[in-house]
């Protein structure tokens, strides 16, 4: 007989500990680091490509920024929220839009967090993969959010060494 516990009572403890003041925590973290990138740059290198490929600056900004508001305000909060992805790898502009942007999602955060907290299913179904074999959940979607955010930090980090 198997001792691990269902799925069901994981979850439950899960969601005891995990609140979305340490989800809105983790999320001011990573955007204070997104404000510490764009200080290393200006306008040119914002939108400078590496030179080894890839994605700009400003890119990956606008990206990381849309893909966290959009797993928040839509799938989580079920805001209707109009979304481009493939613009925003297209996306190119002055270095204060994009710490605007930051600053801007930062505000948007606030705001949600009382919608956030009531959130108790899914809002429309994610078009990506099914997280570990399972359905989306509020927890799933917000642990996603995170991990976008905090990955492309990384990416804007790398990025920002090649462009300067």
């Amino acid at each position: 007989m198997s001792t691990k516990p269902s799925l069901t009572l994981r979850h439950e403890r899960i969601a005891g500990v995990i609140s979305v003041d340490d989800f809105l925590l983790f999320c001011n973290r990573t955007l204070d680091g997104y404000e510490r990138v764009l200080g290393r740059l200006d306008d040119a290198s914002v939108n400078a490509v590496p030179s080894t490929g890839g994605s700009t600056p400003f890119q990956l900004v606008t990206h990381a920024i849309a893909a966290t508001h959009w797993w928040t305000s839509h799938h989580v909060c079920g805001r209707a929220v109009e979304r481009n992805r493939d613009a925003e790898f297209e996306a190119a502009g002055p270095l204060a839009d994009a710490a605007a942007t930051v600053a801007e999602f930062r505000t948007t955060l606030a705001e949600l967090a009382p919608e956030i907290a009531a959130a108790t299913e899914v809002h429309g179904a994610p078009s990506t993969q099914t997280p570990l074999g399972q359905d989306w959940t509020v927890g799933a979607c917000l642990i996603h959010a995170y991990e976008e955010l905090a990955q492309h930090l990384g990416h804007l980090e790398l990025t920002t060494d090649l462009v300067t």
